[in-house]
């Protein structure tokens, strides 16, 4: 519309220029060099707009002539870059749908029409990855450490290959690096840590857990209790090689960082008593029982007291359970103390509070201890070492992500070598199978009741039996209960 308005108005211009020239012809008369020409206004004019029209029209084609070769070039190097970038698209494309032969035609194709490598870097080392070159690959990678906007990417494919192959140390120096240029990156924060606690770098480990706690990737809680761990680690290193002070003082700050915390407790209990300070080691474990009673701490109060006989280790054990009253940790531990120490009815009474329903398997044990020892081999032992062979095994430490179980925790798991997953938890139940328990304890898989030929009972030493302990009779049941069933 505006260039409609324009024309018009020019054309209306030229027009009235033209009326006037018609109304006002005037002359036009030129001398020189010995020549005279006349004309009229208008015939001039003409004139000068025609050889104004031609010098134009001369120059636009010089001007064409002579920049034509450059625009030709440029316009094949527009095609080349607009083929290039196709070929990058598609190659891209092709490496996520895992097409390697096309993947790497297509990055040779981008890396000849594109000069521009950082563009076709990545795409090149993706293709040979999927081809399964890893030493084209890593060649490609390098290349892009030169490169500031590419080098993060090319660490990262390096440190994938180093850790692909094993080499801990090479990927270690890559997760440094990478970590200098972008420490708020998650993964590689993750990647470095596990790569420190590999390689035993306890102390690098906690000032980068530290950061990590500070940047939020890590929650609070866990950052604690991974500082105990890690701080736990360090007190084993001092305390392997003698320096016990400073093994003190690193296991205090790793109770100190996750008090309910049972490993930590440990072992800050088991060192505080080796340097002589029971009676500080007493304090931890009276702290950390209240958090979590556990069967190691009730453990580790024998050992810090060691010299005591049996009756003073059952008072001791009384005075910690009254801490945590209640418990199931804490009647087994009343029990097994004063089974040690010839209490029969006061490891009945604590059996008794422990419940009946689906007790675990080392309940059904130290009943038929109990049994046995009170009462002498007999049915009712019998019959609760059968129900311990039947009944759902106690919480053991196991590992969260393969489920593996171990004796004692351990801060990497020995079969997938998790870093902190071990749990104290409960295993899955597992039953004897009944050929098991009739060869064991005398008992028929038909009538699935005891046999009328007596069992034995394998030897005792120091009052117990070397068949893993019970318990789950009410006092005073021996045998089958008002009903005729065993228990």
């Amino acid at each position: 519309m505006i260039r409609a308005i324009v024309a018009l108005v020019v054309l209306a211009a030229v027009a009235a220029t033209a009326a006037w020239l018609s109304q006002n012809p005037g002359d036009v008369s030129v001398n020189w060099r010995g020549w005279r020409i006349e004309s009229s206004a208008a015939t001039a004019l003409m004139a000068v707009a025609a050889v104004a029209a031609a010098t134009a029209i001369l120059y636009r084609v010089w001007v064409w002539l002579r920049r034509g070769p450059r625009r030709m070039d440029e316009t094949r190097e527009a095609e080349r870059r607009r083929q290039g970038y196709r070929a990058l698209s598609r190659g891209m494309v092709a490496v996520a749908a895992g097409d390697r032969d096309e993947s790497r035609k297509l990055a040779h194709r981008a890396e000849a029409l594109l000069e521009e490598p950082p563009l076709t870097l990545l795409l090149s080392a993706q293709a040979a990855q999927l081809s399964g070159d890893d030493t084209a690959a890593e060649r490609y990678f390098e290349a892009m450490l030169g490169n500031h906007e590419l080098e993060f990417l090319g660490l990262r494919g390096l440190l994938t290959g180093a850790v692909r192959a094993g080499e801990t140390q090479r990927a270690l120096g890559y997760a440094r690096r990478a970590y200098r240029l972008r420490p708020g990156t998650e993964w590689i924060q993750r990647t470095l840590f596990e790569l420190q606690v590999g390689k035993g770098e306890w102390k690098q480990a906690e000032a980068l857990l530290k950061d990590m706690g500070r940047r939020g990737t890590v929650p609070e809680a866990t950052t604690r209790r991974r500082r105990a761990i890690l701080l736990l680690e360090r007190a084993g290193k001092a305390e392997a090689v003698g320096e016990l002070p400073g093994a003190v003082r690193l296991a205090i700050r790793a109770n100190a960082a996750a008090p309910g915390f049972v490993p930590a407790a440990v072992a800050a209990v088991r060192i505080l008593g080796r340097t002589g300070k029971s009676r500080r080691g007493l304090k931890v474990l009276e702290r950390a029982w209240r958090h979590a009673p556990h069967p190691d701490l009730a453990k580790t109060l024998a050992v810090l007291y060691s010299e005591d006989d049996s009756t003073r280790r059952y008072e001791r054990v009384q005075r910690l359970n009254a801490l945590n009253t209640g418990h199931l940790e804490g009647r087994i531990a009343i029990a097994r103390a004063a089974l040690d120490a010839g209490d029969f009815d006061g490891a009945r009474s604590s059996l008794e509070a422990a419940g009946y329903t689906e007790p675990e398997a080392r309940l059904c044990a130290l009943w038929a201890e109990l049994e046995d020892v009170q009462h002498g081999p007999g049915l009712a032992a019998r019959e609760w070492l059968l129900r311990a062979s039947r009944a759902p095994s106690g919480p053991v430490w196991s590992c969260a992500e393969c489920s593996k179980s171990a004796a004692v925790w351990a801060p990497v798991c020995s079969h997938c070598q998790a870093f902190d997953t071990m749990e104290w938890r409960r295993a899955t139940p597992a039953v004897a199978p009944p050929a098991l328990a009739a060869a064991t304890f005398g008992v028929s898989p038909q009538t699935d009741g005891p046999t009328e030929e007596p069992v034995a009972q394998g030897s005792l030493g120091e009052g117990k039996l070397l068949v893993p302990p019970v318990a789950d009779v009410p006092a005073g049941v021996t045998g089958d209960d008002e009903s005729g069933r065993s228990p």
